[in-house]
């Protein structure tokens, strides 16, 4: 490096480096020197021929700043690049441009921000109670009687009608001279303290078919309406009263619900589906409760472009998400009386939590030294293609994630996998930690690495859902068009 090109660094408390690289008066020279060369080549300058103009007449005619503009982009990127080797510096990222000044010499003033740095300590002693993952009977109780209700039916009674009840009225509400309801063979579900006035519903109970009846209903002072505080008065007339009707728990009625052979298989099924699906919910749990122990004992450092990062990269899978569906990330906001903005901000907290996960994640496998062999990841590919019958699917994941990108990212998702997997062993108890090392580990290695693995490994089962879905759609399709 050039003597007369002076750097300057200052640490900032965000994990960034402030940095002002100065070209002295004689390699400003050299630079103005070669913006007027590139300038007379293919400026018109009267009197002279394309590059042959004086240099004189060339800074007189466009002037030094206006010059050496001409250059500044180039040359900044070469004096960085030089002041990147000299100073051992590996920034995370793309440094920002502060600021910078052509006259009387170049100045560039510049943020870089430093890999990230991860000191996990001692974890030997950290400990998380696994959840509990218990199924009962009583819990496919529960799941029969959402489906039964999901599919009940309303017949007409000869009763009075009770809370539950569905009753076909006409009725006429008003408030003072105002009519806020005039409505005919109107059909109301009786439900109690969940209706939308205090008192309304249960005006109805005990009334029957033929039944008229007149009532006032004052609006609570804390009501939403414009009308609280104020009385309404309603004039009914019944004229139907129906009542729900559940189907019966039989064979007949699990067989309505999918495969299933009767009932008790129903219940067998329903049993086994419940007890992964708890077992997946308290895996998932003990996963995010020993990664935040894990953080809580880290000491962790890492520049804002991170977090914005993964920002953007949470924006960008949301927006395929809702094109997937034929929306846009800017309708979804827009429902939500928000603006990408204000998400943006909404996505920060969540985005911090994901780089702290990734950063101590990447350290512990690398710590742990978790490894993954060619046969493992040809055993997950293989698994991959059998998650579905049909076979076009099969073999669009298989040409997908058969090149060696798509190995890649198994390869990556499968580490993760590992990864969560002795950390739930070490925070239970079940395997011992592996030694610490005796410095502190920076992630400028594994600082791209680790987030990718989380992300792709997303990513992958995003796209395996996706096949499935399509696989599940064409079996529907083809079973419609049998019948």
């Amino acid at each position: 490096m050039a003597e007369d090109l002076i750097v300057t660094t200052t640490p900032r408390d965000d994990h960034q480096l402030d940095l002002t690289i100065e070209l002295g008066p004689e390699r400003t020279e050299q630079a103005l020197q070669r913006a007027v060369r590139l300038v007379s080549k293919k400026a018109r300058i009267p009197g002279f021929r394309p590059g042959k103009a004086p240099f004189a007449t060339v800074v007189r005619m466009f002037g030094k700043p206006s010059l050496l503009n001409e250059i500044v982009d180039d040359l900044g990127q070469e004096v960085f690049a030089e002041v990147l080797e000299s100073h051992k510096l590996d920034p995370y990222g793309q440094a920002s441009l502060e600021d910078m000044e052509v006259d009387p010499v170049i100045k560039f003033q510049l943020v870089v921000p430093l890999p990230p740095t991860v000191d996990l300590g001692d974890y030997s002693d950290l400990r998380v109670e696994a959840p509990a993952a218990e199924v009962s009977e009583a819990d496919v109780d529960e799941v029969l009687e959402q489906a039964r209700a999901s599919r009940v039916s309303q017949e007409v009674v000869e009763r009075a009608a009770a809370l539950n009840d569905i009753v076909k009225v006409d009725i006429v509400g008003e408030v003072g001279e105002n009519t806020i309801m005039d409505n005919h063979d109107w059909e109301l579900t009786l439900r109690g303290e969940s209706g939308w006035l205090p008192g309304f519903d249960e005006s109805f109970v005990g009334l029957s078919a033929g039944d008229e009846k007149e009532f006032e209903i004052t609006y609570p002072e804390d009501s939403l309406s414009k009308y609280k505080g104020q009385t309404a008065h309603f004039k009914v007339h019944v004229k139907e009263v129906q009542a729900k009707v559940l189907p019966e728990l039989d064979d007949a009625f699990a067989q309505s619900l999918g495969e299933y052979s009767d009932l008790a298989d129903f219940r067998a099924k329903k049993l086994d589906e419940l007890r992964k699906q708890r077992e997946t919910e308290a895996t998932n749990k003990l996963n995010d409760e020993a990664i935040e122990a894990l953080i809580d004992k880290a000491k962790l450092a890492y520049p804002p472009i991170a977090v914005h990062e993964t920002v953007h990269e949470m924006l960008h899978d949301m927006e395929q998400r809702m094109k997937n569906v034929g929306y846009t990330l800017e309708d979804s906001l827009r429902l939500q009386g928000k603006t990408v903005q204000q998400y943006e901000q909404e996505l920060m907290p969540v985005a911090e939590r994901r780089v702290k996960a990734r950063l101590v994640l990447a350290e512990l496998a690398q710590r742990e030294a978790i490894e993954v062999t060619d046969e493992e990841v040809e055993a997950e590919l293989q698994r991959m293609g059998g998650q579905t019958e049909s076979e076009e699917t099969r073999k669009a994941i298989l040409d997908a994630f058969g090149t060696d990108q798509g190995r890649a990212i198994i390869s990556q998702d499968l580490r993760t996998s590992k990864t969560l997997e002795q950390l739930r062993a070490i925070a239970t108890g079940a395997k011992p930690a592996a030694a610490a090392p005796t410095v502190e580990s920076t992630v400028a290695a594994q600082s791209e690495a680790a987030p990718a693995a989380v992300e792709n490994a997303a990513d992958a089962e995003i796209e395996v859902a996706a096949a499935t879905e399509a696989a599940d759609a064409d079996t529907a399709v083809e079973t419609e068009a049998k019948d």
